[in-house]
């Protein structure tokens, strides 16, 4: 927050995180506990999975800020391992949707026995950002500044991954602007907690259709047995593209974990538009790891700092080249997942002023 009121934003707000971070904890025990041995036995699932939900949210409203991407929602579906045995015409239809899209990859008859048969999958999400300039009280377009701008999407990724090798692609399409009710959202959101009201969204970029469609391939660098214990590092690195009037870049990833009870194919990387972290499926044992990552891009066009692609609107001119560093904790059981991490960017566009660092959560259930 920033103006003249910043002391007494600062008081609500902290009033805010603290009520919400008891909450938090409260929910984090809740969870712990559901993952012990015994409540494990009494509510096990069948063998006939359906996959699992998961909500994220990214904010920085914890790092006492308001401007750049300032908040993201998501709801996810994440399938169960696809093939054509399953009863579900759906599920059998994505099976060979990934087939066609991502290849036949490797066999039972792969001599290798470190190469496990591919497991696939495919997600389904709808999710919305919301992204505003430094100053949230000034009515008029600011030159200097991103324009206010709110996302609206909805996608399908599809993924096949073995104990070596991941690859992913996707499609998203939404709509910017007014339609993405990005700025509805924000300012009831900040009217309920006493926040500094939002006076720009008139500012926002117009109404326009987006589409992005994403690939990439992870390579495992280093990888602990799969029936392995104990403390574990892993390294996966790889490349990816998008393209798309949303965005579109080139970039190079570098991925390093290291916890307890570590199952490389229980979480993935997507270069989906806004979240890029997902739960694939539940562990046998409880899992403990801490991550950090490291992306860099090469972009070609970013809508949502350039302006509209088929209309005049407001824009900035951006940085072709710029670094992401995300660093969190996971922890995984057999019924669900919770993943907290810290995000922060190298200045994505010229004059500049601000970084834009935001904190993610996600919390992930299997049906």
């Amino acid at each position: 927050m920033r103006g003249a009121d910043i002391s007494a934003d600062l008081i609500l707000r902290s009033r805010s995180i603290e009520k919400h971070f008891c909450g938090l904890m409260i929910f984090i025990a809740v969870f712990l506990l559901a993952g012990s041995p015994g409540l494990r036995a009494q509510f096990m699932t069948s063998d006939r999975q359906k996959g699992s939900l998961a909500f994220s949210l990214e904010n920085d409203v914890w790092l006492n800020q308001d401007d750049g991407y300032t908040n993201g929602l998501q709801f996810m579906w994440v399938s169960p391992v696809l093939s054509l045995e399953t009863d579900s015409s759906f599920l059998r239809y994505l099976y060979k949707l990934n087939l066609k899209f991502l290849g036949p990859g490797s066999n039972s008859q792969v001599e290798d026995s470190k190469i496990k048969k591919d497991e696939r999958r495919a997600n389904l999400s709808l999710a919305q950002g919301m992204f505003t300039p430094e100053s949230l009280t000034e009515t008029e377009l600011i030159p200097g500044d991103r324009p206010y701008a709110g996302l609206l999407y909805v996608s399908l990724g599809l993924l096949r991954m073995n104990q070596r090798r991941q690859d992913s692609i996707g499609l998203a399409a939404g709509v910017v602007g007014p339609l993405s009710l990005a700025d509805t959202f924000q300012r009831w959101l900040h009217q309920t907690y006493g926040w500094t009201y939002p006076e720009g969204w008139e500012n926002q970029l117009k109404n326009e259709p987006v589409i992005q469609l994403w690939f990439n391939r992870l390579w495992t660098v280093k990888s602990p047995v799969e029936s392995s214990s104990g403390l574990k590092p892993v390294l996966k690195a790889g490349v990816g593209g998008r393209v798309g009037n949303l965005m579109t870049a080139a970039e190079a990833i570098i991925d390093f974990r290291l916890g307890f009870n570590l199952e490389p194919l229980r979480d993935a990387y997507t270069p989906s538009p806004l979240f890029g972290h997902l739960f694939t499926d539940r562990t046998s044992r409880t899992s403990v790891q801490a991550f950090i990552r490291l992306e860099g891009r090469v972009l070609g066009r970013n809508l949502l700092l350039e302006g509209n692609t088929f209309r005049s609107s407001h824009g900035v001119d951006i940085h072709r080249l710029y670094g992401q560093m995300s660093a969190g904790l996971s922890v995984q059981t057999h019924l669900a997942g919770i993943l907290g991490y810290f995000v922060l960017r190298t200045k994505e566009f010229h004059g500049q002023k601000y970084h834009d660092p935001f904190v993610g959560l996600t919390f992930s259930f299997n049906l």
